[in-house]
């Protein structure tokens, strides 16, 4: 089995900020951060390094609230960050968003009925990704290598083996770990960004305190209000 992550990069915020707007959202919902348990499915949510916080996410696979909640963090601060998703090894993509609201989103393998961003463009626009954040002076070349979007229907790629040392696979950058066209090519765009992963092999099977290498500042989970148990 591959897989699985999503991830909210938020810019310009520290964790603290995070961790109050999420409380007033979760509030709104009902529902009260608790911290969580070592047994627990928990959000991670990272020290601030450089400009970016890391909130790793549930393993659960619910789109809509969490999507509300990052939304809220962006419109309280009014930064600009990302969902980052990867799914069972085989998929990733993105949901930029700025001033509370989405400005763009990706997928780099679409299917007619993929079901993340169910209206709109997946195709990624890298003018967008580098003009949210202009302090980074992100390489539009680069971008657009990692907004490498491909359909599965396309006939040019029904004979695209991820064994083999396809030249449609190449790396983005020097340095990279992924070709453009793996999933894990999210890792890679992570480091573009100025976010680093835990290990230096950019393996995401590795336990998740360990997936940013940002250290842990908090582990909590939700609990409805009025309830003991988490």
């Amino acid at each position: 089995m591959g897989g699985f992550l999503r991830c909210n990069l938020f810019y310009g915020v520290d964790h603290q900020q995070v961790y109050e707007a999420l409380t007033d959202f979760w509030k709104a919902e009902d529902h009260e951060l608790v911290d969580a348990t070592a047994e627990d499915d928990a959000y991670t949510l990272h020290q601030t390094s450089g400009a970016w916080t890391a909130l790793k996410w549930t393993r659960g696979w619910e789109w809509d609230v969490r999507r509300r909640a990052q939304f809220h963090v962006s419109r309280v601060y009014d930064c600009p960050g990302l969902l980052t998703f990867m799914y069972d090894g085989d998929n990733w993509g993105y949901e930029l968003f700025h001033h509370g609201a989405t400005v763009d989103q990706f997928l780099h393998w679409v299917n007619p009925g993929q079901q993340y961003f169910p209206s709109g463009s997946v195709r990624g626009r890298p003018d967008l990704l580098v003009a949210q954040f202009p302090a980074l002076n992100l390489n539009p070349d680069h971008a657009r290598g990692y907004l490498t979007s491909t359909d599965e229907e396309d006939p040019s790629y029904d004979d695209f083996d991820f064994e083999s040392d396809d030249p449609r696979n190449r790396p983005v950058r020097d340095g990279d770990w992924w070709g453009r066209l793996d999933a894990e090519v999210v890792f890679d765009f992570w480091r573009f960004l100025g976010v680093e992963p835990g290990t230096p092999a950019g393996d995401y099977l590795f336990p998740s305190p360990h997936l940013f290498k940002a250290p842990v500042w908090r582990r909590f989970t939700t609990r409805k209000m009025g309830t003991a148990g988490a």
